[in-house]
């Protein structure tokens, strides 16, 4: 790593850094709470500072103006003060402390590689073992597609984006800028779609459409996107999915939303902006999620949900409502107690009573 310094960090993210407290010192890495050398630049959000912080400091933290003041004693330990130190983390970390992808043991444009004659590679494109390139397909600059990457033909990819070993990118695809899809992931492959005959045949409905990536996307290991039956499967910028994600033909994913591992969004559903689907949620085909919905607890939309909050279960219920009836459950085995020793008193009551 390049000589770094304290002093360079809060200049450079001084939107974010509202103060430093300490003398400069030079950065020779960065490492966590649990794992750092003498020389590191760790990242505090905790409450308390462990006691090894003190008996064996770091060169310099960045940490909240709480926690700064009980760090202040320490005259040669420099801090760095921020108010959203998981943000700080994630972009200084990009910054200063992440993968030169550029940088392998391979030659630029590896000579395994199979590029149709009709690609224009810029210079700055990097194409590793193994890996297809199909006609008429145009590529950003600064592109890494790493070993035995399939692109297909008339694919657009963005500048800065990162498509993984053993992606596989359909026909007409288009990925925008600092995309990355990460190892395995299948993007644009034909969607499920059959149609029954009178005795229960099934027969294939071509998927003619494609599939469109906005910039700044993540896309996981071993997710599916399928392309669109017509028109377009469309995942909006800024989106993150997890791994081992399912995004069924036609379905429309909006701006800024985080998707979680092992969910399936069936076709032609539609997700608001800043959706939160945690693991191993499914939503039905057709359906509508508003903006700013947030599903936990492995639920099931079948219904759509037009209003912004936060639901369980299945089908789909409000979090509180859903509250109320786990603590009901848990007391299902007490009521049916209950309800059939009033039972029997009832009876006993009318029996008597005739």
């Amino acid at each position: 790593m390049k000589l770094l310094t304290l002093s360079t960090i809060q200049q450079e993210f001084s939107d974010l850094i509202v103060s430093r407290i300490g003398d400069d010192c030079e950065i020779l890495g960065f490492g966590s709470v649990d794992l750092y050398q003498p020389g590191d630049l760790i990242f505090l959000d905790a409450e308390h500072a462990p006691d090894s912080l003190f008996a064996n400091p770091p060169a310099a933290i960045v940490t909240t103006s709480k926690l700064a003041e009980n760090l202040s004693a320490n005259k040669e330990l420099g801090v760095l003060v921020c108010e959203d130190v998981r943000l700080a983390h994630a972009l200084i970390r990009q910054r200063y402390d992440d993968d030169n992808l550029h940088e392998h043991e391979w030659p630029r444009i590896h000579p395994s590689a199979v590029i149709h004659e009709s690609v224009q590679l810029p210079d700055s494109v990097t194409v590793g073992p193994g890996s297809v390139i199909g006609c008429d397909t145009r590529l950003g600059e600064r592109l890494v597609v790493q070993a035995n990457v399939v692109i297909e033909n008339n694919v657009k990819i963005g500048d800065d984006s990162l498509i993984q070993s053993s992606v596989f990118i359909g026909r007409g695809a288009v990925v925008g800028k600092r995309v990355i899809i990460k190892p395995g992931s299948i993007i644009g492959a034909e969607g499920f779609g059959f149609s029954p005959d009178q005795d229960k045949h099934f027969h294939r409905v071509p998927q003619k459409g494609i599939v469109v990536i906005e910039d700044d996307v993540v896309i996981g290991s071993n997710c599916n996107i399928d392309r669109a039956t017509y028109g377009e499967t469309r995942i909006s910028r800024g989106t993150k999915l997890d791994a081992l994600c399912h995004i069924a033909h036609n379905v429309f994913i909006d701006k800024d939303c985080i998707v979680v591992a092992q969910t399936g969004v069936a076709g032609s559903s539609r997700l608001g902006k800043r959706v939160i689907v945690s693991g191993q949620s499914a939503i039905s085909d057709h359906k509508t999620v508003t903006d700013d919905v947030v599903l936990v607890h492995r639920c099931g939309v079948t219904e759509d949900i037009l209003e912004p909050g936060m639901y369980a279960a299945t089908p789909a219920q409000p979090f509180n409502e859903y509250i109320r009836n786990i603590a009901i459950y848990h007391k299902l085995h007490k009521l049916r107690h209950d309800f059939n020793s009033l039972a029997k008193q009832v009876k006993k009551l009318v029996t008597g009573s005739s």
